[in-house]
């Protein structure tokens, strides 16, 4: 424990005059470190390689709900007036999942308002929706409904999901916007990775 605890001090003390994205703190100290870089250090004529990884899928968690999703992405926090707080991934093109977190009313009865919002521009311009809610039992067990709009002009897909879960005075509105049905596009393996594992506590 000692020999790993020397190693850390070490690396640390070398990384002093690095700059990187990252930050490791030591005894109160912090170090910029760069992901996927090898440093090596020299301990007691011993070489040791390190290197810090970053996993592929990172885990999003606090106390009402958490989910994995793609390490390409950061989870935007943002409070909205009202008792609302808001969850986002997005990714270049559109695509994306939001929950809404609601401290003082239940939102249950906000699906069908929520799909109107966003799809009225789109249905304005030209695109024909289609419905296709289903029920999908999440990770944590609930089965939920899922209202489904399908927007289609031309060549061009939109899919958006809404659903909420709710109590007395709280709850959350889950949503997802697919801007292509691609099976290899970036927002659609984001997407199907939350709603796979989405768990409500």
């Amino acid at each position: 424990m000692k020999k790993i605890l020397l190693i850390l001090i070490v690396f640390a003390t070398h990384l002093i005059h690095a700059q990187g994205d990252y930050k490791i703190e030591i005894n109160g100290k912090e170090f910029e470190i760069d992901l996927d870089k090898d440093y090596e250090l020299n301990v007691d004529n011993e070489t040791f390689k390190i290197r810090v990884k970053q996993k592929d899928t990172l885990l999003y968690s606090d106390e009402f709900f958490s989910f994995k999703y793609l390490k390409d992405y950061k989870v935007a926090k943002t409070l909205i007036e009202g008792g609302v707080e808001q969850l986002m991934l997005m990714t270049a093109e559109g695509s994306g999942f939001i929950i809404q977190k609601y401290s003082t009313i239940n939102p249950t009865l906000l699906n069908e308002l929520m799909i109107n919002e966003v799809t009225k521009e789109s249905i304005n311009y030209g695109f024909k929706l289609k419905r296709k809610d289903y029920k999908r039992v999440l990770a944590s067990g609930q089965k939920i409904d899922v209202d489904k709009a399908v927007l289609t002009y031309n060549d061009e897909i939109n899919i958006y999901e809404v659903a909420s879960v709710g109590k007395k005075d709280s709850g959350l509105i889950i949503m997802s916007m697919e801007m292509s049905d691609l099976e290899s596009s970036s927002g659609k393996a984001l997407i199907e990775l939350i709603w796979k594992t989405l768990v409500l506590k």
